[in-house]
């Protein structure tokens, strides 16, 4: 009997050292991919703003532009196409020249083209969808720091009933004990073997 409290004490005391030494490695993974989530909803909102501030400037420079166009005001088409208008947007610009000059219908909405909604918001796009993965990555690593949590508290369970058993001078019920102790025991490392390593 002692042979056998001995061995469930040095297996209850290793596992829940195991245990918390797991939990406490989940909970730096969990912080690690909090703190990239919040980076990256950071960064998705910067990008965000900068968009819509271009999109603000892009619609501005387009009306004067149409107007413009419309009086068939050559020096000011120029002055605006040279000066005002961004280079990233000076192909959409010219797209929607080409457009009216061939007499097809004319697509002002600059939310109707996707490659131009793409190129102005797609940086925080992809921004958003890094902090949705590091979001999640910080839930699973929560969850299995919890579950490390738990399984630390079964090996310590385990480690207090055997560790009673020298209380007690029956045999039965120190028999009983060791019981308890090792399907505590049994219980908790049939949850290690499901759980990642962090």
């Amino acid at each position: 009997m002692e042979l056998i409290t001995v061995v469930l004490l040095a297996v209850a005391t290793f596992g829940a050292a195991w245990c918390a030494y797991q939990a406490t490695r989940w909970n730096s993974e969990e912080a690690k991919a909090t703190r990239d989530a919040t980076n990256a909803r950071i960064d998705a909102s910067r990008q965000f703003g900068l968009a819509t501030q271009r999109v603000s400037y892009d619609a501005s420079t387009i009306a004067q532009y149409a107007q413009a166009y419309a009086d068939g005001d050559q020096k000011l088409l120029d002055f605006i196409r040279t000066n005002l208008v961004r280079p990233d947007f000076a192909p959409i610009l010219s797209q929607w020249e080409q457009q009216l000059k061939s007499g097809g219908s004319v697509d002002a909405n600059l939310f109707q083209n996707p490659a131009y909604v793409q190129q102005q918001f797609g940086a925080a796009n992809e921004d958003d969808a890094t902090a949705a993965a590091a979001t999640e990555r910080s839930e699973d690593a929560n969850e299995n720091g919890d579950a490390y949590t738990v399984s630390t508290l079964l090996m310590a369970s385990a480690l207090f009933l055997t560790g009673v058993t020298t209380s007690f001078r029956t045999n039965m019920v120190r028999l009983l004990l060791l019981g308890l102790a090792a399907l505590t025991l049994s219980y908790a490392a049939a949850r290690l073997l499901t759980l990642p390593v962090a």
